[in-house]
């Protein structure tokens, strides 16, 4: 048997099993801690892969529309507007769920 092959309430009784023989309590809260953290440390991680896409996306809505700048709408082509428009919606999508991941609230 191998601990991938165990359940959740194994897995706690083993971990109980062996505070008792040989692992502290303070060992097993050390355990936790350490878990804890590399918790924290992936959710920040997917935070900084969230931003990157977010500003990646908001500065290729930039580019799209920077040559149009002091043009009339009207003028200004429907494909271009079509693309300037996916990088916002991915731009603001991304924000969300970066916001979502870390607790903020956004209005």
């Amino acid at each position: 048997m191998n601990l991938s092959d165990c359940t959740k309430a194994d897995l706690l009784w083993i971990i109980k099993t062996m505070c008792k023989y040989d692992l502290s309590d303070r060992n097993l809260r050390l355990a936790l801690n350490d878990l804890e953290y590399e918790k924290e440390q992936e959710r920040f991680d997917r935070a900084d892969q969230l931003a990157k896409t977010a500003r990646d996306a908001s500065q290729r809505y930039i580019e799209l529309i920077k040559p149009y700048e002091g043009m009339p709408l009207i003028e200004v082509p429907m494909d271009v507007l079509k693309q300037a428009d996916a990088a916002l919606a991915e731009s603001r999508a991304a924000n969300a769920q970066w916001a979502k991941l870390m607790g903020v609230k956004m209005k």
